[in-house]
């Protein structure tokens, strides 16, 4: 029996460990090539779309000043013509929230004669507080609708203080009105459908006779400029 040195069987042994480790070096099906050759897979990245912020919300307070007309109507008289009254109308306004807006108006005018025969005796007070919900609140284009509770008073140029506070009548309307705003500067107009109830006089004596108290509908169109700070 042939002797080996002890080199010869270290060398025997170590022969399959160089070869294993070899092997697991090159990949399979890949001939030695570069990491990124064609025959192997790219890492994969995950693309992700950036994120677009919303348009930020701030508070405005504005303040809006706007002319039209108002015509009233006797719903005990539907046919008999209406009283027409040319007004002004200041605002102040708050919205608070991303598409509610509180308002506080105050309008005023006097009675206008049909057929341009200038004006007439009586006079129109109007002062309301309503809540306005804004479409597209933050687009330079934007309408709304709107609801408000008041009182009107409508009475004679020369009427006492006396006989104005008699006068006076609760209302309630609904609204509609569109909005083109710059930074701080706007042009709205404004429709407004009104029921104007009875005087407190008015009121007790239906009340004492069992009749319907009187009402009155009214209508009214604005155009007007606004400023927000």
């Amino acid at each position: 029996m042939l002797a080996m040195s002890p080199r010869l069987v270290l060398a025997l042994a170590l022969t399959p460990v160089f070869a294993a480790a070899s092997a697991h070096a090159q990949a399979p099906g890949d001939g030695g090539g570069d990491y990124y050759g064609p025959s192997a897979t790219p890492p994969q990245q995950n693309l992700v779309a950036p994120v677009v912020a919303a348009p930020m919300f701030v508070p405005r307070w504005s303040i809006a000043a706007s002319v039209g007309s108002i015509s009233l109507a006797n719903d005990a008289t539907p046919d008999a013509p209406t009283t027409d009254f040319s007004i002004g109308q200041l605002a102040v306004r708050y919205r608070g929230w991303n598409h509610l807006e509180l308002e506080l108006s105050l309008a005023g005018g006097n009675q206008q004669l049909p057929d341009n025969q200038g004006e007439g005796e009586l006079k129109i007070a109007h002062v309301t507080f309503a809540a306005r919900y804004r479409f597209n609140a933050l687009q330079h284009f934007n309408w709304w609708l709107m609801a408000g509770i008041g009182g009107t008073t409508v009475a004679p140029k020369n009427a006492s203080d006396e006989q104005v506070k008699m006068a006076q009548r609760g209302h309630g309307l609904l609204g509609i009105g569109a909005e083109y705003r710059w930074t701080k500067f706007a042009l709205q107009a404004e429709a407004k459908g009104i029921a104007i109830g009875a005087t407190d006089d008015e009121q007790a004596l239906a009340d004492q006779t069992g009749m319907d108290a009187p009402s009155i509908s009214a209508g009214s169109f604005t155009l007007g400029a606004a400023y927000y700070f």
